[in-house]
């Protein structure tokens, strides 16, 4: 009984410190709509900073990526000067898809204009700043659901080394 009990614990420790390990170094990426339920579009003219305000309510961290729905337009990034000028003959990216997905492979700024003509000096254009790992606890980025179910895997593991213990 006794060899049962000290080896359902040392299970039991072993796939705890595996659930801890993951849990503490995993890495979670997150794909966001541009501009949350709206497409990429030219904003109203009132509402230049749509999609700086959008981005701005956001924490985008390495390995994140957003999506660009739009009709009869294209999407470009651009350097920091090209934004200003709102034209780029020479993008680091460019889509016109419709439905582009951009994967942010490093810390930064990210400059993002529109590839239709005029679009970009209306307002559709956007500043993405992206932290490393180590600004942006992934802890910051969870919901309450993720967290709820990784409190419950916690639960589960310690029930099941109390039960080998009493059993």
């Amino acid at each position: 009984m006794a060899n049962c009990n000290m080896s359902c614990a040392r299970a039991t420790l072993f796939l705890l410190t595996i659930f801890i390990c993951f849990g503490h170094f995993s890495v979670s990426a997150f794909e966001f709509q541009v501009g949350g339920t709206k497409d990429w579009v030219v904003p109203p003219t009132n509402d230049s900073k749509i999609y700086n305000d959008w981005a701005s309510g956001n924490r985008f961290q390495v390995g994140d990526t957003i999506r660009f729905k739009y009709k009869k337009d294209s999407v470009m990034e651009v350097t920091e000067e090209e934004f200003k000028k709102c034209n780029s003959t020479r993008p680091n990216f460019f889509s016109n898809t419709g439905n582009t997905v951009y994967l942010f492979d490093h810390a930064g700024s990210f400059y993002f204009i529109s590839g239709a003509s005029g679009h970009c000096q209306r307002g559709q254009r956007m500043i993405v700043k992206v932290m490393s790992l180590e600004e942006s606890p992934s802890s910051d980025r969870r919901s309450s659901g993720s967290r709820a179910a990784v409190f419950s895997v916690f639960v589960q593991l310690v029930v099941s080394y109390v039960a080998c213990l009493l059993f």
